[in-house]
């Protein structure tokens, strides 16, 4: 898939997965429980969880661009032949895609509390061509883009990063494969 990463647009903090473990505290009121997430253990938390997020960001997208019918449409191929490009414009487009990262932690071989986060990817594009052939999207061609991550436990949203200027290559190569464009039941 593409070079860019959820990371490029949002990475866990120690203080993050101490607010989480916080969060996890009061809907769990009265419990004295294991040891909370705190310092290193917090730290090491939210390297494990970055990790987790060098993840292609077009690759969490891919299922919201098969909710265009212009793009469902390409998979016809009587007409859509084999072998040729079809270029799709979309105009305005708002697409999203929402994690659920989990952390799982022990201090001393005590399991502590599963940490659940919700982190929601939100991409506008003022216009982007997508290159389809033989019902596979292949390339993306944004112009104008701008992303917002929110991440949140339970009810308590934790932090917003938004890039309003997001700076993408010029085209973004699918992989080999692509995006396969399932046909429609007819």
């Amino acid at each position: 898939m593409s070079t860019v990463s959820l990371r490029s647009l949002f990475e866990f903090s120690a203080a993050l997965i101490e607010r989480g473990a916080a969060e996890s505290a009061k809907a769990a009121p009265g419990s004295a429980g294991p040891p909370t997430l705190v310092g290193f253990v917090a730290e090491a938390g939210a390297k494990r969880l970055n990790e987790v997020l060098d993840t292609d960001v077009f690759e969490l997208l891919a299922d919201a661009w098969l909710a265009f019918e212009q793009i469902r449409d390409c998979a016809d191929p009587a007409t859509h032949p084999p072998g040729q490009d079809t270029i799709v414009k979309l105009h305005d487009v708002e697409i999203g895609s929402t994690h659920s990262p989990i952390l799982h932690s022990t201090v001393g071989g005590v399991a502590l509390p599963e940490l659940r986060f919700t982190l929601a990817l939100v991409a506008s594009f003022k216009v982007v061509n997508l290159v389809v052939r033989d019902a596979r999207i292949r390339t993306l061609r944004p112009g104008g883009a701008s992303a917002i991550v929110k991440l949140s436990y339970g009810n308590a949203k934790l932090v917003e990063r938004s890039t309003p200027e997001w700076n993408l290559p010029i085209e973004i190569a699918l992989g080999k494969d692509g995006i396969a464009i399932p046909r429609a039941a007819r």
